[in-house]
Formats: structure tokens, sequence, C-alpha cells
């Protein structure tokens, strides 16, 4: 839309100067034709003084226009002109206030070479094409935007639609998901309670696993459908109890992966929305299980100044960092989720004016780090 208001600002300033120079050079023809007429009643008037000399010696004047006339060496022989701009080498040309038309006498009457008429310049009709230029010059541009905004809603209604049956997918996939995730993790709850054998709890492990992985999809899918509909309750808590008990959450994920943790956690107290800080840390714990290597390695640390989550995990290319946080982006196919977690954090972290810094590096790791 930018470019379009830039580019027909343009084409409305093109037009203008075009509009303006034709008006401007009719302008001076009516100019030149007039003060012509002008110069040939002055030059009878000049004759006839000449002629009846030194009888009648008073110079011609007229109240329409003032005139002078100079010798052949440019000398002033007698003036009425306002202007102190002559200009011999020019046969017509304006000054501040003044129109000035010079011609040349065949006849040295009164010993004068060059004439010059000179009548005020009419700033109305200057005025006029200005006037004009503004009015219309507002005129199309008004039309054009409005053309512009007709056509970009129309480019666009496909990816609104796109947007809106993703939203609506979403919203649906909310409403049905939470009843099977909590009789799953119910039926998990009795069967570990249960005596199972070894091989069984293996593989009630995966299911609970498996569980929570949708869980955290839920909560998040919840947060982005319901996003500013509820008002967020902030209270003061210590963050370190917070990340222990989503690390805790999370064991069954990084064990299950063979993930090596590490972390340094010292007690921070903020007045936040527990809820929201949960998804904030949920999604970047989560997204250093998802996308780290089989083996590899978790860092985790917190302190007055920030909270930070260090993969080794397979990276992100340079080129799309400044594209991380927007909402359905995912630059790996191989894993499942819809690109939400990222923006999730963005908006939580705008939310309470903290500062998300991303470095990362491909096929090496990736480190987030929340400042508040």
């Amino acid at each position: 839309m930018s470019i379009y208001l830039l580019l027909i600002s343009l084409v409305i300033i093109s037009i203008s100067i075009i509009y303006y120079r034709a008006n401007s050079d009719r302008l001076e023809l009516q100019y030149k034709t007039l003060m012509q007429e002008l110069s040939v009643l002055q030059i009878k008037r000049l004759k006839w003084l000449h002629n009846h000399f030194p009888k009648y010696n008073k110079y011609p004047r007229d109240e329409r226009f003032n005139s002078a006339i100079y010798d052949l060496e440019y000398k002033e022989i007698f003036s009425t002109l306002k202007s102190n701009r002559i200009d011999f080498n020019k046969n017509f040309y304006f000054t501040k206030n003044y129109a000035i038309y010079s011609t040349i006498l065949s006849d040295y009457y009164l010993g004068a070479k060059y004439l010059f008429i000179e009548i005020p310049k009419n700033s109305q009709l200057e005025y006029r094409i200005f006037q004009n230029i503004i009015l219309y010059g507002t005129i199309a541009f008004l039309l054009l935007l409005l053309l512009g905004i007709y056509l970009a809603k129309l480019f666009i209604q496909p990816m609104q639609r796109s947007i809106e049956l993703l939203d609506n997918f979403i919203k649906d996939t909310t409403h049905e998901i939470n009843t099977p995730i909590s009789i799953i993790n119910t039926n998990i709850e009795m069967l570990q309670s249960s005596d199972a054998c070894k091989s069984q709890a293996k593989r009630i492990k995966r299911i609970e696993i498996a569980s929570r992985t949708l869980e955290t999809i839920y909560k998040d899918l919840k947060l982005s459908v319901l996003s500013g509909k509820n008002e967020s309750r902030d209270e003061k808590y210590d963050i370190k109890e917070i990340v222990e008990e989503r690390i805790e959450y999370f064991q069954l994920h990084i064990e299950s992966k063979r993930l090596n943790l590490k972390k340094s956690l010292e007690s921070v107290v903020l007045k936040v929305d527990r809820v929201l800080l949960e998804r904030l840390i949920d999604n970047l714990i989560s997204n250093a299980i998802k996308y780290n290597r089989v083996g590899g390695s978790i860092e985790i640390e917190l302190n007055r100044n920030y909270f930070v989550v260090r993969d080794s995990g397979i990276g992100i290319e340079k080129s799309n960092l400044d594209k991380i946080f927007e909402r359905y982006r995912r630059f790996n196919e191989s894993e499942g989720g819809f690109g939400i977690g990222l923006s999730i954090v963005d908006k939580v972290a705008k939310r309470y004016g903290f500062r998300v810094e991303v470095i990362s590096d491909k096929e090496k790791g990736t480190e987030v780090k929340v400042k508040w």
C-alpha cells in the first residue's frame, strides 16, 4: 500500500507539473500578446511625439502600463518603470511583481533604440492555477486511494479466508480436545497406581509423554483462541518455583530423548500472570526438547536479569530469525505443532515489556533469552 501511495503521488505530482507548465506557457503567451499590442501603441505615440517635438515634449503615459526608452548604448532616456531589473538580452521576462516586454525600434524616435513595456503581474491567475492543482490533485489522490484500498482488500481476501479457516479449525479443535485429554490423564494415573509389569510401565510412560504433549498444544491453542477475551491476573510469584515445576512437567520428554539437562536457577520475584508466564516457559523448553538431537543437551538459566534456554539442536537459518515470532510460521515440517508457540512467547513478552533475543546457528543449536 505504501508503494502504491508513493506511485500515485509521483503520478499526480508529474501531472501537476505538466499542468502548471502548460498553463504558465499559456499565461505567458497571453501576457506577450497583450504587451505586443501595447508596445505598438506606445511606438505610435513616440513617433507622433518625435514628429512634433519640441512643440509637444511630454512623454506619453498610459495607466494600463509603464514604459521606458533607452538609446543605442543602453543609457536611459526616460522611464516610468517600477522594476529595477532591465535585461536587454531578453524579449520577455518576469520579475517578482511585473511582466516586462522589450522591443527594438527600427527608427530612432527621440533618439531611442529600445522600448520596454511593464505591466503588473496578475497574481489571481497564478493563484487559480495552484488552486486547481491542489483541488483536482486532492480529488484524484482520494479517488485513487479508495481504489487502492478496494483492490488491496480484494487481493488479500484469499489470505483472510485461509486465516479465518485456520482460526475456526483451532477453535473447534480447542473445544473438542480437552475432554479426551482429561480422560487419558485420568486413566494413566489409574494405570500407574495399579500393579503393572515393567513392559506395561514403559508403554504407559510413552502414553503419558504423548498425553502431556497434547496437553501443551491444547494450552497453547486455548491461549491463542482466548487471547484478549479474558483479563489476566497479575500477582507476585517466585519465578524459580514456576521454572522448576515446568521442568518437572517436561521431565519425561527430556528422559525420552536422553537429553543432558543443566540448570542454574536463582530466586526472582516478578508480578505476572502465572498462566501467561507458564506458556512462555513451556514453549521455550518444549522447543528446546522438540528440535534437539537425541542425547543432546539443554541449559536453563534464571537470574534477576533474564531467563534463558539453550539447546544443541538443529538451529535456525539466520535469514529466518526475523520471522520466527510470526503466527503459524514453521521452519521444520518434520516436527508437529501449529507454529503459534513463539508467537505466544512474543505476545507475553510484549505485554510485560520483556525483550526476547534469539541467537541460533544452523546444526549447532539455539539460545533464546528473555530479559526483564
